[in-house]
């Protein structure tokens, strides 16, 4: 696992020094790339090299050449050649693309060093591996000028430091022929050096980025069909421990997994408590709450977890409830058997499942209003249902209020941190570091603090912020811009951890895959994706309390009011 590390070298160093690894490493490195045929390997050297000239080089970066059209033309070549011809043969493609001339006198937007982070690992580049005219050849490529990236692989929206990826020039090719391996590849690899060089999480990975590369061409290699490839993506998704990581068609179907698993569910939410996964929630007569799950159709809880893992991005293996409960009790068939423990005693009952590509039975929390007066003069903030500019008229009325909750359970309707956290007085305090992608130097990110707003008026009731598992993404910087008040209490369970924009790629076959582009750290440069936030006091639902219809963390955060006034 690579280690964050602020960049404290020179812009032009960082981007061109070749950083040699000690020799013991290099022959670690050598044993389990043997272990793959020479034509994967040859791949791997291609992935790598196209990827980083793809970002790096004008003739890519000013839409001079198709980098996609330049990689299919390689992919042949490169298969079937033997080790000692690839470098030369990269080396000649990369003359070919021309001078490293971007067109432009404008100076290169730099940002400063101590607000950088290097993710990409560019410690393959070196003689040993690429020989000395192919090392020469990538050296050449430095800090990205100020230019035009209307044409470019990635884009940029924002301002030159603070700005977010947008892939909108990658191609989708709805006619792709899943048989030919120049087409699968072409997705596998445009996967990789995105995350490689846009994504903001690689040094938390439990597993190398890089180390991916090989098994993953050769699981390519292996399919002809569109199902083997879309699952192929799937499982390399599920590499990046990223809950925002779905692969979807272009209308947001999740066809690939439906295609695996089946489009019939139990028609029921579930819960993860007491180390048991729970009926929560049930829409159908013959389950009810507080039932557990132990087995669907013959096969154990466990097992279906497991396979669902292998291709479903999750940022720890117990946070499941958000990406692998709604795809769980699925079948090709409507009718499922399900077998259950309620009340000590196993049953195993028949059930329809309904049909479902929407996941309708993800976990929510059921209100129909954004805010109410709960009993003892203690308001109660529901962000799923608020719509956009409503929290001054809310916090108007709840002025005067003995405490305030706000149930982040749920996703906000709209982003409302700024004007909640204006409520909370100190608006100079930091409350979050955002890591931005650098337009100079790819695979390397730019922090900036963020700020409370100014303040509005003071509220100086007690407030109690709910979350679980279900605190996901925009909850979770909601979370971050309230808890650092002094009268704030966070209250519940961990949040599921995947904070940040989410970012949508491209993909050939009409499909994309969404992932998370900006990092999000605490103000002191914590980490804060995979490990989620804490709560000040740790309140978990039970069994009981789910089948008697209680929500034990709404009830525990009334109780805590109380006690503080």
């Amino acid at each position: 696992m690579k280690k964050i590390g602020f960049v404290c070298l020179c812009l032009t160093l960082i981007f061109n020094i070749v950083f040699f690894a000690v020799e013991p490493e290099r022959q670690k490195e050598a044993i389990w790339k043997a272990e793959y045929s020479q034509e994967v390997q040859n791949l791997e050297k291609l992935c790598k090299v196209w990827g980083y000239t793809k970002y790096t080089h004008p003739a890519f970066l000013l839409g001079k050449k198709d980098w996609d059209e330049e990689l299919l033309k390689l992919i042949p070549v490169v298969s079937e050649a033997k080790a000692k011809e690839v470098n030369d043969i990269l080396h000649e493609w990369f003359v070919s693309l021309g001078e490293v001339d971007y067109g432009t006198s404008r100076k290169k937007t730099l940002p400063p060093e101590d607000k950088l982070i290097v993710q990409a690992d560019t410690s393959w580049i070196h003689e040993d591996y690429l020989g000395a005219k192919l090392t020469e050849d990538l050296s050449e490529l430095g800090p990205i000028p100020n230019i035009d990236r209307s044409k470019a692989p990635v884009q940029f929206i924002g301002s030159a430091f603070v700005a977010m990826p947008n892939f909108g020039n990658e191609r989708d090719y709805d006619q792709m022929n899943y048989s030919v391996p120049a087409e699968r590849l072409l997705g596998l690899f445009r996967v990789w050096n995105v995350m490689e060089y846009d994504c903001p999480y690689l040094d938390i990975l439990d597993e190398s980025w890089e180390a991916q590369i090989q098994p993953f061409i050769a699981k390519m290699l292996e399919g002809n069909d569109q199902h083997s490839y879309e699952m192929t993506i799937s499982a390399l998704g599920a590499k990046l421990q990223d809950a925002h990581v779905r692969l979807f068609t272009k209308d947001l179907i999740k066809r690939p997994l439906f295609d695996e698993w089946g489009i019939y569910t139990i028609p029921t939410e579930l819960m993860y408590v007491e180390n048991q996964i729970v009926v929560y929630n049930p829409d159908t007569e013959k389950l009810q709450a507080g039932d557990i799950i132990l087995e669907l159709d013959g096969v154990t809880v466990e097992e279906l977890i497991a396979n669902r893992l292998e291709y479903i991005s999750v940022t720890e293996e117990n946070k499941l409830m958000f990406a692998v409960f709604p795809l769980l009790l699925r079948s090709h068939q409507p009718e499922m058997e399900l077998k259950i423990l309620r009340d000590g005693k196993e049953q195993t009952i028949l059930i329809e499942g309904k049909k479902d590509v929407d996941q309708l039975y993800l976990w929510h929390i059921p209100t129909e209003v954004s805010h109410e007066l709960l009993e003892g003069n203690i308001g109660l903030i529901n962000p799923q249902k608020l719509e956009e500019g409503e929290i001054p008229q809310i916090m108007e009325k709840f002025r005067n209020t003995d405490g305030l909750i706000i149930d982040l359970r749920q996703y906000p309707g709209y982003s409302f941190y700024h004007e909640i956290s204006s409520y909370l007085g100190d608006s100079e305090k930091i409350f979050v570091q955002v890591a931005f992608p650098s337009q100079s130097i790819p695979g390397t990110f730019v922090t900036d603090s963020m700020k409370r707003m100014a303040e509005s008026w003071e509220y100086r009731g007690e407030i109690v912020v709910l979350t679980n598992e279900m605190s996901l993404s925009n909850a979770e910087y909601t979370v971050m811009s309230l808890q650092n008040a002094e009268n704030v209490t966070v209250m519940g369970e961990e949040t599921i951890g995947a904070d940040g924009n989410v970012a949508r790629l491209p993909l050939p076959g009409n499909i994309e895959l969404l992932f998370t582009s900006l990092g999000v750290h605490t103000p002191e440069m914590g980490q804060t994706q995979r490990v989620g936030l804490p709560p000040d006091i740790e309140v978990h639902p039970t069994i009981e309390g789910i089948k008697e219809g209680r929500d034990e963390l709404l009830e525990a955060a009334v109780a805590y009011i109380r006690e503080q006034k």
